[in-house]
């Protein structure tokens, strides 16, 4: 009974985050490529040193997350590794809300004007919305996983 609605939490949005990464990396590099072209960067070194790395970080950072919320359910019996795990992966999802929201500013339009369908372009306004949804979840699977400790330790406490 217990530990069934945070690994379906972290499931969710390990899932998530995995259809993030896989069907949005070629988008999120066109994005890329317009913020590279924006007039105020236009400087050479500012994009050597620092966007190229960024892209590289932003890339695999959903790949990352996954991996994280999928190992963090089969850490169900040791919760404070688990509640580190969770919280890892909690931090790195935050990050990816503040960059989603830094890229959607600079390349929405132009991504919008790309999409085929309508149906691309909802997943399109889906995928600004991932990055929240799932800090979300894994927030409250670190609440379910301390409560759940908790619980555990009071029991603990009556023996």
């Amino acid at each position: 009974m217990i530990q069934r609605i945070q690994s379906l939490f972290l499931l969710l949005s390990s899932i998530f985050y995995l259809v993030y990464w896989y069907y949005g990396l070629d988008w999120y590099l066109e994005g890329f490529n317009v913020i590279k072209n924006l007039p105020f960067l236009t400087e050479k070194k500012l994009i050597l040193y620092i966007l190229d790395p960024l892209i590289f970080i932003t890339t695999y950072t959903p790949l990352t997350i996954s991996i994280l919320c999928f190992i963090s359910i089969f850490f169900f019996k040791i919760r404070r590794r688990q509640i580190l795990i969770s919280k890892i992966s909690y931090y790195l999802s935050f990050l990816m809300c503040v960059n989603s929201i830094w890229f959607f500013y600079f390349s929405l339009s132009y991504l919008t004007s790309l999409m085929p369908s309508v149906l691309m372009e909802i997943l399109l306004y889906l995928a600004i919305i991932n990055p929240f949804i799932c800090t979300i979840l894994i927030y409250f699977s670190i609440r379910f996983i301390k409560r759940d400790s908790e619980l555990v330790n009071s029991l603990n406490r009556i023996r």
